[in-house]
């Protein structure tokens, strides 16, 4: 196959970013013996971070779609009511903002000297795990709010309608009709929230630089020790990246492969 001068320019352009990408993953081994890459994966206080992340992403997650997937579906649906934009862009608020910020809004709610923390006494928010929680939940919102949106919009309303012809009432047609046939992009969007949670840095700071998530680990072992101290953490970290990323895309193509067969069949 003859290249031109156009696919020659998309060719190299494409080779400097893959290269820009893959060459710190790349060489990120050389920068620690493996021998004592094992000892430092040993430390307590990486298992500590990584473990502490998994859960309080994992518990982050299921908050998000607990109140963020009906959000998502009245978006969806209803087109035309008072406010539909101004509640667009409070979702979208948390994505745009950096992560500090974001951090530093939390501690003026859930700070130790706010309103709500004077109400509920004997909780405490921040340095704490649930003031992680309070941080990626923040932060991980829009990616599960948005996926799931995209999901239902794609749903065709006719199957909705027929439901409801049928006798099914609505929390009936949401949960048997709607909910499976968006399965495959809101499962997309947990994913995209839950590694969104676990990476979180800014916000976590702010709210609860204690305990140490993975990803304070990390910037607490550089601070201190410079990038070989750090790298575990980091190839944790990377490796639950790539995990997460297989999920995506086997569940992304089956959610493809379901859209084939439909158009085969129609």
């Amino acid at each position: 196959m003859k290249l031109q001068g156009f696919n020659i320019i998309i060719l190299i352009l494409s080779g400097v970013s893959v290269a820009y990408i893959a060459y710190p993953l790349v060489t990120i081994v050389t920068f620690v013996e493996p021998s004592k890459l094992l000892d430092s994966l040993a430390r307590p206080a990486v298992g500590d971070a990584f473990i502490l992340s998994l859960i309080s992403a994992t518990i982050s997650t299921l908050l998000v779609a607990l109140f963020g997937i009906p959000l998502a579906y009245l978006l969806a649906r209803h087109n035309n009511f008072p406010g539909k934009f101004l509640l667009r862009l409070i979702v979208i608020i948390p994505l745009v903002l950096p992560p500090l910020a974001s951090g530093a809004l939390l501690l003026g709610v859930f700070g130790p000297y706010s309103p709500l923390v004077q109400v509920v006494r004997g909780v405490e928010f921040t340095q704490s795990p649930l003031g992680v929680i309070v941080a990626q939940t923040y932060v991980a919102s829009p990616f599960m709010i948005l996926a799931s949106q995209a999901a239902f919009e794609s749903v065709d309303e006719s199957y909705e309608k027929i439901a409801r012809v049928l006798g099914k009432n609505r929390a009936e047609t949401f949960l048997k009709i709607s909910l499976p046939l968006a399965k495959t992009g809101i499962i997309i969007g947990f994913i995209m929230s839950w590694v969104r949670a676990v990476g979180e840095l800014g916000a976590t700071m702010m709210m609860a630089y204690n305990p140490h998530t993975i990803s304070i680990q990390i910037f607490e072992d550089n601070a201190i020790g410079g990038i070989r101290q750090a790298i575990p953490g980091i190839m944790l970290v990377i490796l639950l990246a790539i995990i997460a990323l297989i999920a995506f895309y086997i569940t992304r193509q089956k959610g493809l492969d379901i859209v084939k067969l439909g158009w085969g069949n129609g």
